[in-house]
């Protein structure tokens, strides 16, 4: 049993842990990349699969600049960003939350704890669905790219101060590396995850398939 309300705050990703949205990223990412070859698409996308939380353009920049070895790539990376863009914006307005993270984010914000939000997805198009969506008053900030998980879980940890007990929720290779890095406990929500190792890496007592047993003490 894990003793959730020992933390004095809480970072949780967004993709696979608060909403349901790593299948249509997966399928974004294939469909932002329309006239590019079948083959190179299939790879890229379990490139993105192997390694959630890294921001698309870093994703769209290692497609073109590594993947094709293609130089000056800045205008084939930004048309996909764009395709990309507006693919997924409405359907994270419409997607389902993972189970039972609703409640336990409530639970949460009614013993005063604190919550953010540390996701590799775009920051402004992330606060602008977590507004739709009516969550934006849980978290006392949403972090997203341009900066990454590692700058942005800083930017948490130097604001909360030292002496403070945190806990990362995620569901990605960059979510476990990221948490360790900041001596945080890292909590592995697997349920719609698309890491294949993560499973033969964290601990069982540590992995949780949704937020339906996780309770706050």
């Amino acid at each position: 049993m894990i003793n959730i309300d020992k933390y004095d705050f809480f970072i949780f990703d967004c993709d696979g842990v608060i909403l349901d949205s790593n299948k249509l990223k997966s399928n974004a990412f294939a469909k932002a990349l329309p006239d590019e070859p079948l083959d190179l698409v299939a790879e890229f996308v379990e490139y993105h699969k192997e390694n959630g939380g890294i921001s698309r353009y870093e994703k769209f920049k290692y497609y073109f600049e590594k993947m094709k070895n293609q130089d000056a790539a800045e205008l084939e990376i930004v048309n996909a960003l764009n395709n990309f863009a507006s693919i997924v914006s409405k359907e994270l307005e419409e997607c389902e939350f993972i189970s039972g993270v609703l409640e336990f984010i409530v639970e949460l914000t009614k013993k005063d704890k604190t919550l953010y939000v540390v996701s590799g997805s775009d920051q402004e198009e992330l606060i602008k669905v977590f507004i739709k969506r009516g969550i934006n008053h849980y978290f006392s900030e949403i972090y997203g790219s341009p900066d990454d998980k590692f700058a942005n879980t800083d930017k948490v940890v130097q604001s909360i101060g030292l002496n403070k007990d945190g806990v990362f929720f995620g569901d990605s290779k960059s979510d476990y590396k990221v948490a360790k890095k900041h001596g945080l406990d890292f909590l592995f929500i697997n349920g719609s995850s698309e890491w294949q190792d993560g499973k033969n890496i964290i601990d069982e007592q540590f992995t949780f398939k949704d937020f339906s047993s996780l309770r706050c003490l």
